[in-house]
């Protein structure tokens, strides 16, 4: 689990996500990726809590 805020971890998250559409897939590295592949797995956790707190209305 991480230790950073969750205002921290949307930000990274975005940058990463950004940094990645604006390169070439060539010029992912391995580390990159992992990172770039928690992001990814970070904001699809997000997009299903704001889902549940809809149905929950």
């Amino acid at each position: 689990m991480s230790t950073k805020s969750f205002p921290t971890r949307v930000t990274e998250a975005k940058s990463l996500l950004e940094e990645a559409a604006a390169g070439a897939p060539e010029d992912l590295r391995a580390e990159r990726m992992a990172n770039l592949q928690e992001a990814i797995e970070f904001l699809r956790r997000l997009e299903t809590s704001f889902q549940n707190e809809r149905t929950d209305d």
